[in-house]
């Protein structure tokens, strides 16, 4: 009769505890992962100005814009990923009143490695660098440097993907020729990421 009322009360224990290994996924992410993220936004829409011109006429125009930005990496450790980092901005403006004019495009792109190291907590520090081109239409041209080093948390709503709060601190460089314009400052941001071929970390562990 103990035995019996005893495992009835040890039950409830043992039930949450499975479930807590069904539905708990630890941030640890063996060696052969692959981390794939990014996001890629535009829009197109008409313009009507008549607060920038010289003379003071409107001025109907198109813009369109596209911004892809991709994250990809590769684990060559456990818990130690190495990827590259790609950023590319296009803007087009075509003033629509005045079908004489030329169309003013501006393009930057930017590329570049990055390091990520997680604890098993889901902190993990990043650190990369990109340089790049910047284009306008009239001919200019200038020179982009980029650098982060940050710390973020990986939160694993399942076992594959992950939303990714981050705080960064980021320098900033544009150069041409003797000339240079630079910021540098806190970033805050939140991504999205997919771990591809991901086990969990009690999975991971046994192989340790």
């Amino acid at each position: 009769m103990k035995r019996i009322l005893l495992l009835f009360l040890l039950l409830p224990s043992f039930v949450f505890a499975q479930e807590n290994e069904s539905f708990m996924f630890k941030a640890k992410v063996k060696h052969g992962s692959i981390l794939i993220g990014g996001s890629l936004s535009g829009f197109a829409y008409k313009t009507s100005d008549n607060l920038h011109s010289l003379n003071g006429a409107q001025e109907d125009g198109r813009k369109i814009q596209a911004n892809l930005q991709s994250k990809n990496g590769y684990f060559i450790f456990n818990d130690f990923a190495v990827g590259l980092n790609l950023n590319l901005f296009h803007e087009n403006t075509k003033v629509t009143s005045d079908p004489e004019q030329e169309p003013f495009k501006e393009t930057y792109f930017l590329a570049g490695p990055f390091v990520r190291y997680y604890l098993d907590n889901g902190v993990f520090g990043e650190a990369g660098a990109s340089v790049g081109k910047h284009n306008f239409s009239d001919g200019f041209q200038s020179n982009l440097l980029d650098a982060t080093v940050g710390v973020g948390y990986a939160f694993f709503f399942n076992e594959k993907f992950s939303i990714e709060p981050m705080l960064s601190f980021r320098y900033f460089r544009q150069m041409k020729d003797d000339q240079a314009y630079s910021t540098f400052g806190p970033l805050v941001g939140v991504g999205f990421q997919a771990y591809l071929l991901r086990k969990r970390a009690h999975v991971i562990k046994i192989g340790l």
